[in-house]
């Protein structure tokens, strides 16, 4: 079984072509990002590695040992009128990939950061 894929050929040769790097962050996908990205030829020279923190709360040893970074993964998210849980849950996910891709470009020195946060099971 071959991880490669269109997606990540390109991503990896539009990197190289472009000259920079990339981090990868993720939660519930539990490292199919990161295996599936260096299963491509070439990937070393435009990937530094990255985490795998899937319960936010018990990571921050994972997420850069951080303090402030990892308090402000743990700030709830309010509510907004009309919002569904789901909406919470969703905007709360997205403040967390991007707070966490910021965090590993500049600790990590790379150009990007793939990041994902979400959920999985019941």
């Amino acid at each position: 079984m071959s991880l490669r894929s269109p997606p990540f050929t390109r991503l990896v040769n539009g990197l190289k072509h472009l000259g920079k790097r990339c981090t990868v962050i993720e939660s519930c996908c539990g490292g199919l990002i990161s295996t599936s990205l260096m299963a491509e030829p070439g990937s070393s020279a435009v990937y530094y590695g990255g985490s795998i923190a899937y319960n936010t709360g018990k990571s921050k040893k994972l997420l850069l040992n951080d303090d402030v970074l990892h308090s402000k993964l743990l700030e709830p998210v309010v509510s907004k009128n009309g919002e569904t849980p789901g909406d919470v849950y969703i905007r709360s996910k997205v403040r967390w990939t991007a707070k966490t891709a910021l965090a590993f470009c500049e600790q990590m020195d790379v150009d990007f950061a793939v990041a994902e946060g979400g959920a999985s099971g019941e």
